[in-house]
């Protein structure tokens, strides 16, 4: 990967064997090339349909064993792919559109591209996806889209989201949205927070200082913190010179967390110690002390939409969080069954949920070409299910 540091994004590489065994060179590539690459279509007669082709694994004369000799002697991805043609049995037959297709597959597979990309939600979405769509709970680009739509993020907005088993899809997500303004808390209960996909948009230190985390054993308490608020107002009448130092205040009103709570945030803080390099990007934007009074600041003045995703049950964590959301303020629940939303939906409808609705949706991409739109043959069985409303208030 020598050659692609110092490259502009976009810029393609043509992969070539190197020295050793198993080993890629990537030598780059101009555009011109790659269009002539697309165009790229060896002269020769076709047949007028595919009527009479039956793909009964006969129609290439060479063997698997000739093919893989063929594929460690060739010098180039571009014979091997004239060979394979030059010995199909029915490529003569093929209309032009199937040559075509044929050759691009080939291609793909044979004379190998490597094109650079910056990183992108919707790129690291279809990765996953495409790799396995469990690891991400089955969220699929057009839920997450909807996700975003629902739960109205936008910069400047102060949010929270709750993710188990979406490797930070989510939150790297809402933090594209909301750029450098605003205040997002992530919160988990167990191990490290979901941030694998943060970690891979390389984001700038501005761009972290929106993001905090918190563990859900850190919640803190509204009532102790409104009988705070009161004292606080009374000691002001009494004697404006005296404050109270917010971080301080923050402490005090955070419940007391389990030893397992303490290790992990340990942990974490010694990981923000090892990470004081200025030139690279930011893991954690402040020590874990800080993460945590900030968050429980921002949950403690309210929150304008509350997203939770991944397997776990959305019911007990929802409870525990819905307290936090301002009164005409939406909330999104992503899971990965169906089962999981029926049972808490009654439960979210008598503490305070309205407008509440339950969607799946059927995504079938097209394939849009000259004379061959159509339908894509394969498409994605299940994106996962929503379930989104918005929080009402009982009490005037």
């Amino acid at each position: 990967m020598d050659a692609v540091l110092g490259t502009t994004f976009g810029s393609s590489f043509k992969m070539k064997k190197g020295i050793k065994n198993n080993v890629h060179d990537l030598d780059k590539v101009s555009p011109e090339i790659l269009l002539t690459r697309q165009a790229e279509c060896i002269d020769i007669e076709s047949g007028l349909d595919n009527r009479n082709l039956n793909d009964d694994g006969t129609s290439q004369k060479l063997s698997r064993e000739e093919i893989s000799s063929l594929i460690s002697s060739a010098t180039s991805g571009k014979e091997v792919v004239q060979t394979l043609t030059e010995n199909s049995k029915t490529f003569k037959d093929k209309t032009k559109f199937s040559q075509e297709k044929y050759l691009k597959k080939k291609q793909r597979k044979y004379d190998e591209l490597v094109t650079i990309h910056a990183p992108s939600v919707r790129l690291l979405c279809d990765m996953y996806y495409i790799q396995d769509p469990m690891q991400v709970c089955n969220l699929r680009i057009d839920s997450l889209a909807q996700l975003l739509s629902y739960s109205n993020v936008q910069a400047g907005g102060r949010y929270a989201v709750f993710e188990d088993g979406t490797k930070g899809l989510v939150t790297a997500a809402m933090l594209q949205r909301m750029g450098t303004q605003g205040n997002l808390v992530q919160l988990n209960h167990k191990g490290q927070p979901q941030r694998q996909t943060v970690d891979l948009m390389n984001l700038t230190a501005q761009e972290m200082e929106v993001l905090s985390f918190l563990h859900i054993g850190y919640l803190p308490n509204r009532k102790i913190a409104n009988e705070d608020t009161t004292n606080g107002e009374i000691r002001k009448q009494e004697a404006e010179n005296e404050k109270m130092d917010e971080e301080s205040k923050v402490d005090e009103r955070l419940e007391g967390p389990s030893d397992e709570c303490m290790m992990e945030e340990q942990n974490q803080d010694e990981e923000v110690k090892r990470n004081v390099d200025p030139t690279k990007p930011r893991r954690w934007a402040r020590n874990v002390y800080k993460d945590r009074a900030l968050s429980a600041k921002v949950l403690l003045g309210g929150i304008e939409g509350l997203v939770i995703a991944g397997r776990s049950d959305p019911k007990s964590v929802f409870l525990g969080l819905f307290e936090y959301l301002k009164p005409g303020f939406p909330f999104v629940i992503f899971s990965p069954y169906k089962e999981s939303l029926v049972d808490a939906y009654m439960t979210i409808k008598n503490a305070g949920g309205s407008n509440l609705k339950l969607s799946e949706t059927w995504l079938r991409q097209y394939q849009v070409l000259p004379h061959r739109t159509h339908p894509e043959v394969n498409m994605s069985g299940g994106g996962g299910y929503l379930l989104c409303g918005v929080k009402v208030c009982n009490q005037i």
